[in-house]
């Protein structure tokens, strides 16, 4: 058992929201509510690395890339989970960076991602091909050698297994598919799950018979800069859900699109995300510069287990200290540390953005916010 103190409830608590009044807290401060056994997801965006980032991480003075600024303020957040997953879109190195459209960034992105509290990533997307048969054994070799967890991509088929995470009490397997790689072929030998149906029962068939609870399907798909789930994802995961995977998180798009529950009568038996938008990046065009983290609680009752899905605003802030530009993932409940009037509109206008696309979708829960 757990025990939660009510206002501490919220792991990730923003307690100086925008708009306060639509999202006060019961003052029940001295409440203390008592959870069956409960897991934390957090799932965040596409990681990428466009030249100016890789430039802006270089430190002189250390004589390496430091990436630690740049999650300064979203550590406390991931700290707090379970598991944190995140989507890594680039492929990684020690020399010959590069950004798009080819992308190879520092292997130190991972290791300050590791370091700030990430614990799963997940590759499989179209830029999983970029650096071909090098770029995807370097990609896996420097996740191995950091020890952070990770699926997506395979050096052979034997190497092809579910990722199965284990933690208080919940058995579950993470799955990740792309939509394709751009056209680059993929490496002979190599692994990249592509969205097939004959594989994908396969691989769901695989985890179950590992014993797993619940599916996580991490799916590249979609189109950029959509706002809205095409035909083709809605019917993905209408299929997927009928193969038994009851958690479906999406990339790809660049932004955020909506969010839904999975329903049995008035028991929520499962969460569709169809994109969580970008989590770091150097796109600007209107709403790829943020994107949002979702929360997932999972709680377990004697015959089910029950579904609650919250979410976190984030942008991309990019402020000049000493003539270098620096990049720094910002929550909206870290609002006050932005001196720049322009980020504070581009938040503003972002979190307005994202609550009208997804809170009619996703109810507010009024015990549990994240926001």
């Amino acid at each position: 058992m757990r025990v939660f103190f009510f206002l501490l409830l919220l792991l990730f608590s923003c307690k100086d929201r925008i708009d306060d009044s639509n999202n006060q807290l019961p003052a029940t401060d001295s409440t203390v509510v008592v959870l069956p056994d409960s897991l934390l997801l957090l799932f965040t965006g596409d990681i990428m690395q466009h030249l100016p980032q890789i430039k802006s991480a270089y430190d002189l003075e250390k004589q390496d890339y430091d990436y630690m600024p740049c999650f300064r303020y979203v550590q406390k957040h991931w700290q707090q989970a379970d598991w944190v997953i995140g989507n890594l879109e680039t492929t990684l190195s020690n020399r010959d960076f590069t950004g798009y459209p080819r992308f190879t960034a520092p292997w130190q992105l991972v290791r300050d991602l590791k370091h700030s509290g990430m614990d799963v990533l997940v590759t499989a997307n179209n830029h999983t091909c970029d650096q071909g048969i090098r770029g995807i054994r370097q990609t896996i070799h420097y996740m191995d050698s950091i020890g952070i967890l990770h699926t997506g991509t395979f050096v052979d088929s034997v190497s092809r297994q579910p990722l199965i995470l284990d933690k208080n009490g919940f058995r579950i397997a993470l799955l990740n598919y792309t939509y394709g790689t751009n056209g680059l072929p993929i490496p002979k030998g190599c692994v990249v799950p592509l969205l097939d149906t004959v594989e994908i029962q396969q691989d769901i068939a695989q985890a179950k018979a590992k014993g797993v609870e619940h599916i996580i399907a991490f799916l590249h798909w979609g189109e950029e800069y959509r706002h809205t789930p095409n035909k083709q994802q809605k019917e993905w995961g209408d299929w997927i859900e009928k193969q038994g995977v009851d958690i479906i998180v999406g990339s790809h798009p660049h932004v955020v699109q909506t969010m839904q529950y999975i329903l049995q009568d008035t028991d929520t038996v499962g969460v569709r995300i169809y994109s969580l938008g970008n989590y770091i990046s150097n796109q600007t065009q209107p709403y790829t510069n943020g994107g949002i983290s979702a929360a997932l609680l999972l709680i377990r009752y004697p015959h089910k287990t029950s579904y609650r899905l919250q979410y976190i605003n984030h942008i991309v802030c990019r402020s000049v200290q000493n003539g270098k530009r620096i990049y720094t993932v910002v929550p909206e409940c870290d609002r006050g540390v932005i001196n720049s009037l322009r980020d504070k509109d581009i938040l503003h206008h972002f979190v307005m953005h994202t609550r009208n696309l997804i809170d009619s979708t996703i109810p507010k829960n009024n015990d549990w916010n994240i926001r």
